[in-house]
């Protein structure tokens, strides 16, 4: 399954109204250029927001944020999916590329 083509992820709930703007605007600070495919909970534990993002160059990635909609960091793919699951078909398991933060 391509996960850049379901509705949310496992266990996740896609984010609406002021939640929704206030992830997408840090999102997209955070990856400048690009594109939105879905912002929803995180059931990975990791964050509790994150939203996935295709780049201009065809690759994606997941920007994880926090309650205050923080960007804690940043992964190539699309994350390793609900705690303790592996990684979608296709989607690295890690492979952070940095973080906008070092503290919590």
């Amino acid at each position: 399954m391509d996960p850049s083509t379901v509705a949310h992820g496992p266990n996740e709930t896609l984010l609406t109204g002021t939640d929704l703007a206030s992830a997408t605007a840090a999102a997209q600070a955070a990856e400048p250029g690009a594109t939105i495919i879905r912002v929803e909970t995180d059931s990975s534990g990791d964050a509790t927001y994150e939203a996935h993002m295709k780049k201009a160059d065809g690759t994606f990635v997941t920007v994880e944020l926090d309650s205050s909609f923080k960007v804690t960091s940043t992964k190539s793919g699309f994350g390793p999916g609900p705690a303790g699951a592996p990684a979608p078909h296709g989607a690295p398991a890690s492979g952070a590329t940095g973080s906008s933060s070092t503290s919590n």
